[in-house]
């Protein structure tokens, strides 16, 4: 595709799920209902494909909007006994607009808010959801208590899951994505330069979108670029885009 058009292959992307489940919604069940783990948690290979399938199967279930795989999602997050269950479930709820949801991602936070990591998590699922308010709810996570712009995987976590791996919000038509990215960038120059120059390399392939696109990420990068007293490294990449 010489010409990058994210709503495009959004769609098609959507599009190639839900006929998915709509065609395969009691396989997909079935998938998901027989790979649920009886007793204890296990690291041995069986145990970890069949969690892998599971969590697999219970993704496309729940493009389909069936209350059960709703339901599944959300048993499966308060029952989880190990990360990538409970990862997994929390990244399906987060895609939904449904108290599910919303009660997940508040226990889940209150569970683990004391582990770093897992925080980042929690970041990053929320970013990178297909909801239709996630630019909003980006822009209100940035105000939350546990980000901050000192903590680079805080940073990668929430700007980098969106602006990296969240293409059609972040691409958004009215260039909201652009002038956030843009923002943090020049926010976080002054703390950690590096960490900026990874961020503000997002816009690199800004050339290869369409004339629209292209202008305002060409507009935030020159944004960026004059600031009195940019980083070299900021710098360096800001000009060569």
């Amino acid at each position: 595709m010489e010409t990058i058009d994210p709503d495009a292959l959004h769609r098609a992307r959507e599009s190639m799920r839900e006929a998915l489940a709509s065609q395969h919604g009691e396989a997909l069940e079935a998938a998901y209902t027989t790979n649920v783990a009886e007793g204890p948690y296990s690291n041995d290979k069986r145990a970890i494909h069949r969690r892998r399938l599971k969590n697999c199967a219970l993704a496309y279930w729940m493009t389909g909007g069936s209350e059960a795989a709703l339901a599944a999602a959300a048993d499966q997050l308060r029952s989880a006994d190990n990360m990538t269950d409970a990862e997994a479930a929390l990244a399906v709820l987060a895609d939904t607009v449904s108290d599910a949801r919303d009660e997940g991602l508040a226990s889940f936070y209150a569970r683990w808010s004391d582990d770093p990591l897992v925080v980042d998590k929690w970041f990053a699922i929320q970013a990178g959801s297909r909801r239709s308010d996630t630019f909003e709810q980006v822009l209100a996570l940035a105000g939350h208590a546990a980000f901050s712009l000192k903590n680079p995987n805080r940073v990668r976590a929430l700007v980098g899951t969106f602006c990296s791996a969240n293409p059609v919000h972040f691409n958004r038509p009215d260039g909201g994505g652009y002038r956030f990215l843009a923002d943090k960038v020049i926010e976080l120059d002054p703390l950690n330069p590096q960490a900026a120059a990874r961020m503000v390399s997002i816009f690199n392939p800004w050339r290869r979108y369409d004339a629209g696109r292209q202008a305002l990420m060409q507009a935030e990068l020159e944004r960026i670029g004059e600031r009195p007293g940019l980083s070299k490294d900021v710098f360096e990449i800001v000009t060569r885009a």
